[in-house]
């Protein structure tokens, strides 16, 4: 739990975060995997497109169910990923997925600014 508190703090330090605000679910690291799992599946010839489609389209059901905005899916995401690999070193696993979130919040072509999350 300890881990978890000290991902959000510093996630509010960096402006992923709000105030008060802490990431209700890390499922969003699975469902991003299953999305690229879909598209490894379909470039490796392991599954047709009709099922990788179907298979980012689950995905995406499944994080509106659980998120209400890209915002809140990136920091679920964020937190997943580093709990799987980071240790708490707060390095390029958490730097690298700052950037990306800051990029994708920002940008005016960002799909996050221009494809409605749910």
């Amino acid at each position: 739990m300890g881990r978890i508190t000290r991902y959000e703090a510093r996630m509010r330090a960096d402006g992923i975060l709000g105030d008060g605000q802490y990431v209700t679910s890390a499922d969003a690291w699975d469902l991003g995997r299953a999305s690229c799992m879909a598209r490894w599946g379909l470039s490796t010839r392991y599954c047709d497109l009709p099922e990788a489609e179907a298979a980012v389209v689950e995905a995406g059901y499944n994080a509106a169910r659980c998120y209400e905005s890209w915002e809140e899916f990136s920091a679920a995401f964020i937190l997943g990923r580093c709990l799987q690999f980071d240790n708490e070193k707060f390095g390029s696993w958490y730097q690298d997925m700052v950037t990306v979130h800051r990029i994708l919040t920002s940008e005016p072509g960002s799909p996050w600014l221009n494809v409605p999350f749910r």
